[in-house]
């Protein structure tokens, strides 16, 4: 694999990225100017007290060595002086570096062994300090992509043992009728125990299906490059289609199923949305009515359609939601506790909740005044080109 070098482009501003240039620059002028005054004055003191020994007394004027030893104390005073301010500058800048370079390594070390608490405390305005903050703002975003691993293996886990559990049922029975028919000591006792046993092979299979389609949607859903293709399509048409079909599943558990459509107007323009990710949560909201209403009892679906808007509404008769589990309900893998639900994986209303965002609509679900559950969608539709309608 090629090696990619990278540069610092927009990470800081201009000003803080010169911080330690007017740092190294202002001691390197401090270290001059102290090393100026000081000896300047020295010299000044020097041969000022010279002058004076001069004059006052002899032994200066004849000792060739004194005046020798004098001249070359003046002449290595400024570098004295200068050595000086460099080891002072130098100790200066040494404890100016030396704290947030230790927390880096600490955090490193940190790092190493896995740990992600702690926090470099260094916030000076230069690149070290720039340098603290980005590796701030790594371990955030490190220890979030380490919490995001750590729910999605979590939700992994979860969904296989929900799913496990959801899987062994139909499984079991489904197994259990093929050992039963494999017994069947005659072809008459066969063919008989097929044709009892056949609705119960069928439905146990699509409730297997049903179980491996919704892990396959939310997986979909889940990806950054699922997309939404919108169609034109009949709105009114195809929802009375759909409810044809749902009142005839309803009917075969003895509930009634009625419908209705308020079109734009007079009218039934075509509009633009696509209508089999919709079918999808309305085929999971009705299956949720479904299973939550007894025999005898009612579930309807009600739409209007406006220029830009599409709501429905489906209600049923059934036992409703606890309160306690209302806000709950759109949760991944949530189950209620205060009853046994259907679908184990507790998938269906997630999902739907996940298709209409991405059709940038909305879903809500309270219990009924008159009992009973209640799902709202409000969804946007667009109009076809060219098409005018009246509100």
């Amino acid at each position: 694999m090629e090696t990619q070098h990278i540069g610092m482009t927009k990470c800081v501003s201009r000003s803080r990225r010169s911080g330690f240039r007017h740092l190294f620059i202002g001691y390197f002028l401090g270290v001059l100017t102290i090393t100026f005054l000081i000896t300047a004055a020295l010299e000044v003191l020097g041969i000022l007290l010279i002058a004076l020994g001069v004059q006052y007394t002899s032994i200066f004027t004849h000792n060739r060595f004194l005046q020798y030893l004098v001249m070359l104390a003046l002449i290595a005073l400024p570098f004295i002086i200068l050595l000086g301010a460099c080891l002072f500058f130098t100790r200066r800048i040494e404890r100016k570096i030396s704290q947030p370079v230790e927390e880096l390594m600490a955090a490193v070390e940190k790092i190493c062994q896995q740990d992600l608490n702690f926090s470099i405390r260094y916030r000076a305005p230069n690149q070290l300090g720039d340098l603290c903050y980005a590796f701030n703002e790594l371990r955030d975003a490190l220890q979030a992509s380490l919490e995001r691993e750590w729910r999605k293996q979590e939700e992994t886990r979860t969904m296989v043992a929900a799913l496990s559990h959801d899987l062994r049922t139909p499984v079991t029975i489904i197994q259990g009728h093929i050992e039963s028919l494999a017994r069947a000591d005659s072809i008459e006792k066969r063919l008989q125990r097929l044709q009892r046993y056949l609705p119960v092979l069928e439905a146990n299979s699509q409730h297997m299906t049903h179980l491996l389609n919704d892990i396959l949607l939310i997986s979909a859903l889940e990806d950054a490059h699922f997309t939404i293709q919108p169609v034109q399509v009949q709105l009114a048409e195809e929802l009375a289609h759909k409810s044809q079909v749902y009142a005839l599943h309803a009917s075969i558990h003895e509930i009634t199923f009625t419908y209705g459509y308020q079109p734009t107007g007079n009218q039934d323009p075509p509009v633009v949305v696509d209508f089999n990710r919709l079918e999808q949560v309305l085929d999971n909201l009705f299956e949720n009515a479904l299973h939550h209403t007894s025999a005898h009892g009612t579930i309807r679906l009600t739409g209007r359609q406006t220029r830009d808007q599409l709501s429905l509404v489906l209600r049923d008769s059934g036992s409703g939601i606890a309160q306690e589990d209302l806000p709950h309900v759109f949760e991944k893998f949530y189950q209620s506790q205060g009853q046994k639900r259907h679908k184990e994986t507790g998938l269906g209303l997630y999902t739907s909740k996940l298709l209409i965002e991405k059709l940038r609509g909305t879903i809500m679900i309270q219990n009924h005044a008159c009992g009973g559950c209640e799902v709202r969608i409000e969804l946007p539709i667009s109009a076809v080109p060219g098409e005018h309608t009246t509100a």
